[in-house]
Formats: structure tokens, sequence, C-alpha cells
């Protein structure tokens, strides 16, 4: 370390340009790499699979009586996303359906399996059980849970 005259500091955005094309001073780099993060944050709570993020999309669609489909899509001891109305459908034991948000309460992306007894985010990991409590984070609450009826064969959004 030498002593001596300190060397008067540059402001960083009037950095002298290098060799070999334009450069961009470091206030403009950092504004830049901020713009970049909030176009990740956008993408990750627009759902990730062609939902559409934000406080208000977060509620599941399809109004009371959208028939969903037939039970027999709904195998005992797993279930079926209905993506169309974001409702995931179980069976946890014979004849008895339970409707849950296919909006994983995390970062609002869409859940896209049912699998093993457990509804999976493909987002970030987390997994739900049939009951939708959490099995597994990231998220911290269960997914919400939905109305459904059976009327005939077919699951109905009550």
């Amino acid at each position: 370390m030498t002593t001596g005259t300190p060397t008067p500091s540059r402001d960083a955005d009037q950095a002298e340009p290098r060799s070999g094309g334009p450069t961009l001073g470091r206030r403009a780099a950092i504004a830049g790499a901020g713009a970049a993060a909030l176009g990740v944050v956008a993408a990750c709570s627009s759902g990730g699979s062609g939902g559409s993020g934000g406080q208000s999309s977060d509620l599941p669609e399809g109004a009371p009586g959208t028939v969903l489909g037939p039970t027999s899509e709904v195998p005992v001891g797993g279930g079926a996303v209905f993506a169309n109305q974001q409702v995931v459908v179980t069976q946890p034991a014979p004849g008895r359906y339970q409707g849950l948000s296919a909006i994983c309460p995390h970062q609002g992306c869409s859940v896209n399996a049912v699998q093993d007894g457990e509804v999976i985010c493909p987002c970030h990991g987390s997994r739900f059980g049939l009951d939708g409590a959490v099995l597994q984070g990231p998220a911290a609450s269960p997914l919400a849970r939905r109305a459904v009826t059976v009327q005939g064969t077919n699951i109905t959004l009550a």
C-alpha cells in the first residue's frame, strides 16, 4: 500500500470507455439489473404455466354449476387437475370428493399433477396432500378449498 496524495474519485457514470465497444456506468448497470430482476419476479408470479399472476387473478375461475368432468377421471387415492377452472379434485376415499384451488399459495403457480397421493406444484416443488395440506414446502399454507358436488356422474363446482 502506498501513501501519498489520494486520487480524485470519479463519478461512476463517467467511467472511461474501454476499447472494444460501449460501456455502461455502474448506476446504469445497477438500474438494468434491477429491471431484469423485476422481469424475473413478474415471470414467477405469472403462474409459470400460462396462468396470469397477481392478486386479482389468484382466485380460481369457474362459476358455481360449472361441470368439471366425470367422476371417472378422479381415481380413489388420487385426483385430477381441471386447469381451465383452476381446480383440483381429489378422491381420498371412495365416493368422497374434495375440491381444491389449483393455485399454489407460495407464489401463485398452477399445480399440474396429482401423483402418488400428492398434489404437485412444478414451479418450486411444493407438495400437498389430497386434503390440500402442505406436505413439502416452500408453500407455508394449504391449498384453498373449493366446493364441489357430484351430480349424476359429473363433478360440478358448487
